[in-house]
């Protein structure tokens, strides 16, 4: 898994979210090494549209979304580099 993408679209009257369905997304790539010459896995098919209207709702369906996202080594050395800046 590449690219994971969550966006938050501002509209008129309110605000459409989009989320990753990161297990989908893994079960895919699982089925894609078990057998190599299938379908490429993209990200994008394996998004969900929300529609919210207020700040709270969309914090509610983003919140979820992001302890599902993949750890990277970047976000930890990230980490202890504003730790040591401190």
């Amino acid at each position: 898994m590449n690219n994971v993408r969550v966006t938050i679209e501002v509209l008129t009257n309110g605000y459409e979210v989009e989320i990753p369905d990161v297990e989908a997304m893994n079960k895919a790539e699982a089925a894609r090494k078990k057998n190599p010459s299938g379908p490429s896995v993209y990200s994008g098919d394996f998004m969900k549209s929300y529609a919210a209207k207020t700040v709270k709702e969309v914090l509610a369906l983003v919140t979820p979304a992001l302890k599902n996202l993949p750890q990277s080594t970047y976000d930890e050395a990230f980490a202890d580099a504003a730790k040591e800046a401190e």
